[in-house]
């Protein structure tokens, strides 16, 4: 649980927004569920080893979603939520991820054509998840962004649009 709230915690810190930080954790969670579906796909025993994978997955796959929004969020439109900025940022970014991924999922791939019961599981949870993860921090992330960013981009507008003096409707 401490190690949950520190996670969280930096992530807060780090784009300096609850809803990003919501956006990485949910990617997180997401994660496991792409482990456990590419172990049910090759058959693979579910186990100690699979759990272990899954676990280190997550790490993999919240790097690839900070790369992603953290380029968003340094692109000025992008950050606004300008669509065509964010698709050539992404495109810039996904480059780094898509390279990273299949040079991880390449260095699974022994350990996945050994065979036996051990290995296997682990490999498959990682480069599996890994495969789908980064199809995720390409766009889920960058779409979820989009959203926060216009929903940012409105506040800061109506705010500026409020005359001076003024309480508003968040004072009343």
């Amino acid at each position: 649980a401490l190690l949950l709230v520190l996670m969280a915690a930096a992530l807060v810190l780090t784009f300096n927004s609850f809803r990003l930080a919501i956006v990485i954790g949910a990617v997180g969670f997401l994660s496991v569920g792409l482990a456990l579906l590419a172990v049910a796909t090759f058959g693979a025993p579910f186990g100690f080893m699979t759990i272990v994978g899954a676990m280190g997955l997550i790490g993999i796959a919240i790097n690839d979603s900070i790369v992603v929004l953290a380029a968003l969020e340094e692109n000025e439109a992008a950050a606004r939520g300008d669509v065509g900025a964010a698709v050539l940022v992404v495109r810039r970014a996904s480059r780094h991820v898509i390279s990273t991924s299949l040079t991880t999922i390449a260095g699974f791939a022994p350990l996945i054509l050994a065979g036996g019961a051990f290995w296997p599981p682990l490999a498959i949870a990682i480069a599996g998840g890994v495969l789908g993860a980064t199809l995720i921090a390409v766009t889920l992330v960058p779409a979820a962004h989009g959203v926060v960013a216009r929903r940012r981009s409105a506040r800061s507008s109506a705010k500026a649009e409020e005359p001076r003096g003024s309480i508003g409707l968040a004072g009343a």
